[in-house]
């Protein structure tokens, strides 16, 4: 049988990467999606 690899999770130590917001995003889905929702709507994005 051969060992099954594991995973390894970090989080910030202020706890910013598990919050969310009023819609249930993390803040990392949030910058995603106000991207596409710019792009949308026909306006161009600064992508970093």
């Amino acid at each position: 049988m051969q060992p099954v690899p594991s995973v390894s999770v970090k989080y910030a130590v202020n706890g910013s990467s598990t919050t969310s917001n009023e819609l249930g995003m993390r803040v990392k889905q949030e910058r995603a999606y106000a991207k596409r929702r710019l792009v949308v709507m026909g306006q161009k994005v600064n992508t970093r």
